[in-house]
């Protein structure tokens, strides 16, 4: 490997580490998430089947708490013990009764009818009128002895018209005084369709299923007081210990989940289609199989781009170094950007010029150096071409409605703005100040609450010049080295201000701090320092000023109204 060239490397470690990781993971993800999203359907079902098994056993625990009240009541025991209905004891009791059946049926639409039957042969029909065989409740409820019994589903005809399934409470009224002797019976039916209609089932069939495996509840009424024609399924339903099972009807496949009614002998299921199911995972799916392809397409792309606009360039700097080795010192690397490889390529470039021209002496070659570095970030790209570039971004932004990608291309355009100038070294310090604020929201944009800054600035002297990017790099030290794992907000302070002749900026933080003997160390702090010394000389320059928390550095510049005079 240590023979193969560039190319070959770039290739392998981009297939390795990047197409073939990305690939794999995205099939494992992929095929694992069918199975997670239908174990999370399942939890929903699940959760939604709790909630219906409360529902369901509010209203048993309501009807049979309305039995029980009838064994404590005067007015109920008044009506199964009276002889005379027309005596006014027995009247009083039955519009007791009857403004308490009342209240219930307006309070509980799920109550169809109510009826009274007294040992003493009074009965009292309240409610839908209903017709219909019950003996065998009769009978159920006399082997209860004052125990509540329900039934499971049957049909009766309505006084009202039409035929519907009920489900009842029967039971015997005890006498208070002697718990063992019977006094009368009560039946309470409750409406099976509106019954199913206070639950909350969302997805799929619903059902409550008897330990005989007859159906209860149901959505579908030709269903209702019919045993389940299954008997894998009624065994799974009665005996089963999975809550969750996967079964086949009719070619179709279901998904069940159950839930035993506390206190009956009842079940609840609901059945999923797996279409169904699968129809709500495919949109995730897709979804996921589109960024698979997306990120190798991305991936593919990010490929050719960086391999032009890195690797080819590093080749051809190759092939110019050997070219300067076999004597050619006109050999030139074209730059086209002001990265780390357009550097070297500039640097290059210098190197050849250097030796062409045999500078004389160290000191000239330092001097041409520094004017190379003042002019490094300008005329690479054409401005008009970078302005329109920017300006039909920000506006492509602006009909996607990202504001915020807006607003940040609009400040990137004004720091690039600064950045060319059309080639000038000064600016003013109003303009160089707006630099500052385009690069401070930059860096707010990427660091959130994590930056705040101030920027103060004297009227006066707005207009005066001084050579620009002087503030930016001591701005990026704080924020690279000052704020670098800081604890709390980083803060930054800029003050500009007139003493006497001259023009004093402050840079201020509270971050991490210069330790003593670094205050000259740093290449920003170097280059600053030396382009001040060429381009002023002393006393002016650079001072680092002793502060209890984070770091103040002060630039001392000369007050200067007239760009003219620097020229």
């Amino acid at each position: 490997m240590q023979n193969w060239g560039l190319k070959k490397k770039f290739f392998i470690i981009f297939l390795v580490l990047i197409t073939l990781p990305t690939t794999l993971y995205g099939i494992f993800i992929y095929s694992q998430t069918t199975e997670v999203l239908k174990n999370q359907v399942e939890e929903d079902i699940l959760e939604r089947l709790n909630k219906d098994e409360q529902n369901l056993l509010s209203i048993i625990r309501d009807v049979e708490s309305m039995s029980s009240y009838m064994i404590y009541s005067d007015d109920f025991r008044r009506f199964f013990t009276t002889a005379e209905e027309t005596s006014s004891t027995y009247k009083n009791s039955v519009n007791g009764i009857k403004g308490y059946f009342t209240f219930q049926l307006m309070s509980n639409e799920y109550i169809s009818s109510i009826q009274l039957q007294g040992m003493n042969g009074n009965k009292l029909e309240f409610g839908e009128p209903v017709f219909g065989d019950e003996e065998n409740l009769d009978e159920a409820a006399a082997g209860g002895k004052g125990a509540p019994i329900w039934s499971d589903t049957y049909k009766v005809t309505s006084g009202w018209g039409g035929e519907k399934y009920v489900i009842s409470l029967s039971r015997v009224i005890n006498d208070l005084n002697r718990i063992t002797y019977p006094i009368g019976t009560v039946r309470i039916r409750l409406d099976q369709e509106k019954i199913m209609r206070s639950l909350e089932v969302k997805q799929g069939h619903y059902l409550v299923m008897s330990k005989s495996g007859e159906i209860i509840l149901h959505s579908n009424q030709k269903f209702l007081a019919e045993s389940y024609d299954d008997p894998a399924f009624v065994h799974w339903v009665n005996h089963g210990e999975e809550l969750v099972h996967d079964f086949t009807i009719h070619n179709q496949d279901y998904k069940a989940v159950k839930k035993e009614l506390s206190g009956t002998n009842w079940t609840s299921v609901v059945m999923v289609d797996e279409k169904d199911l699968v129809k709500e995972l495919f949109t995730v799916r897709k979804s996921i199989r589109n960024m698979i392809i997306l990120l190798l397409l991305l991936g593919v792309v990010a490929f050719y781009g960086f391999y032009r606009s890195n690797v080819k360039r590093v080749i051809e700097l190759t092939i110019q170094t050997e070219e300067l080795e076999k004597g050619n010192f006109s050999a030139k690397v074209d730059v086209s950007a002001n990265d780390e490889i357009g550097r070297l390529g500039m640097r290059f470039n210098k190197m050849v010029k250097t030796i062409q021209r045999y500078i004389d002496t160290e000191y000239k070659l330092k001097i041409k150096q520094k004017e190379s570095e003042l002019n490094a970030l300008q005329n690479q790209i054409d401005p008009h071409f970078l302005y329109n570039t920017l300006d039909m971004i920000r506006w492509s932004a602006r009909l996607e409605n990202a504001m915020e990608t807006s607003e940040q291309i609009e400040q990137l355009s004004k720091v690039f703005r600064m950045n060319l100038n059309n080639g000038k070294t000064w600016v003013s310090i109003e303009e160089e100040i707006a630099y500052i604020n385009s690069y401070l929201e930059l860096q707010k944009s990427r660091l959130g609450e994590r930056l705040a800054y101030f920027i103060f600035i004297d009227h006066q002297i707005k207009k005066s010049f001084i050579m620009k990017q002087l503030i930016q790099p001591l701005v990026e030290n704080s924020i690279q080295h000052g704020f670098k794992k800081l604890p709390h907000q980083g803060i930054i302070t800029i003050r500009c201000y007139q003493v006497e002749e001259q023009v004093w900026i402050d840079v201020i933080d509270n971050g991490w701090g210069i330790e003593k003997g670094d205050h000259d160390t740093g290449y920003a702090m170097q280059n600053l320092k030396e382009r001040l010394a060429i381009a002023f000389g002393a006393p002016f320059g650079i001072q680092v000023v002793e502060v209890k928390q984070g770091a103040k550095i002060r630039l001392i510049l000369p007050l200067l109204l007239n760009s003219q005079e620097n020229l």
